[in-house]
């Protein structure tokens, strides 16, 4: 049956997390939205902790494109960025500083400015690995024309940790081009600059989610998506899902064929939402009015069948709007409210 899909980032709380909220846990806003709806389903994306907190886009990956190997996010997101389409294998930058031995963002988005300097810091180390330095609206990447055989994790899984263990055949010069880049920085007047405008310094960059963009054949039968993240709305047009109905998260249904319809709710994505009782009932407040305006809104069958997907770093935890009863009865019964199982996760 059609569906609309919601999926919430960052939603599941851990057990501490559940023991501090206390009775707040389960915000009442909630429980009502999820009268009807059947017992969660529990699945684990990643048994590596390592990959922690990659479990959202890869599973959004799994569901577009129902395939199941490590989401490869930098060709997508030059894509979902406007980036004209390149015969070469992308690999995204990330900024980062060192605190204790653990990699802190310090950027991805830089001013006219800023790239003016870094595209002639990172340009000569660049070349010397057989690499082109691409920028688009102020994110970097690196480009090359033959497969970089190297395995490291993706940089939503390696922030604010100690730097993860690269693998492949030419992990050594992932590690040497790295070094090289830490190297040119630390020389460099740029985070002088940098320290000027009261931003934090960038000591390296993150190389990760490398491969060559492509059509993800068989294209999904989901109809639309609303997401205002710029990889996500790029391997949702490569699955298949026209430019013209993918919108931001905030946006209405487009006007698209009946059919399974994807939203991402952002109400979850700073993670001290789960620290305040207050700011986590205003969260819940605010997608569930999300979502019960989008299901209303939805002109198919679909309307009659949400569902939800909340996420931690590891897992998701899925839960769904039963069929209506059709006994007669049906109204003697009280059904089960699974609102704690839900965000327990099976814990």
């Amino acid at each position: 049956m059609p569906a609309c899909i919601f999926l919430l980032p960052n939603s599941l709380p851990s057990p501490n997390e559940i023991k501090a909220l206390g009775k707040d846990a389960y915000p009442p806003v909630l429980r009502n939205f999820l009268e009807g709806f059947g017992e969660p389903k529990v699945a684990t994306i990643f048994e590596n902790p390592a990959l922690s907190g990659f479990a959202s886009m890869q599973w959004v990956w799994m569901l577009l494109t129902q395939r199941e190997n490590l989401a490869p996010t930098a060709p997508y997101l030059w894509k979902g960025l406007g980036g004209p389409k390149v015969h070469q294998e992308f690999w995204a930058l990330n900024g980062y500083r060192i605190e204790n031995g653990v990699l802190k963002s310090a950027g991805d988005i830089f001013d006219i400015d800023e790239e003016c300097d870094l595209r002639d810091l990172l340009n000569p180390v660049a070349r010397q690995f057989d690499f082109e330095v691409q920028v688009l609206d102020g994110r970097f990447f690196l480009a090359r024309k033959k497969a970089w055989q190297v395995l490291i994790a993706p940089w939503l899984a390696q922030e604010n940790k100690e730097p993860a263990q690269t693998a492949g055949p030419q992990a050594a010069e992932w590690t040497e081009i790295t070094r090289a880049i830490e190297d040119s920085l630390a020389k460099s007047a740029f985070n002088e600059f940098r320290a000027k405008a009261g931003r934090p310094p960038v000591e390296g960059f993150w190389i990760n989610d490398g491969a060559f963009e492509e059509q993800l054949l068989p294209y999904t039968q989901i109809r639309c998506a609303l997401t205002s993240d710029p990889t996500i709305r790029g391997i949702a047009e490569a699955a298949g899902i026209a430019r013209a109905y993918i919108k931001s998260s905030t946006a209405a249904w487009p006007d698209c064929p009946e059919g399974d319809r994807f939203c991402i709710l952002d109400e979850f994505n700073d993670p001290t939402v789960k620290a305040d009782p207050a700011y986590w009932h205003a969260a819940w407040t605010r997608a569930v009015e999300r979502m019960e305006h989008l299901t209303a809104t939805a002109k198919g069958f679909e309307k009659y069948h949400p569902r939800l997907v909340a996420s931690d770093g590891l897992r998701i935890s899925v839960i769904e709007k039963l069929q209506e009863q059709k006994s007669s009865f049906a109204f003697w019964k009280s059904p089960k409210n699974y609102t704690e199982a839900w965000l327990n996760s099976g814990r």
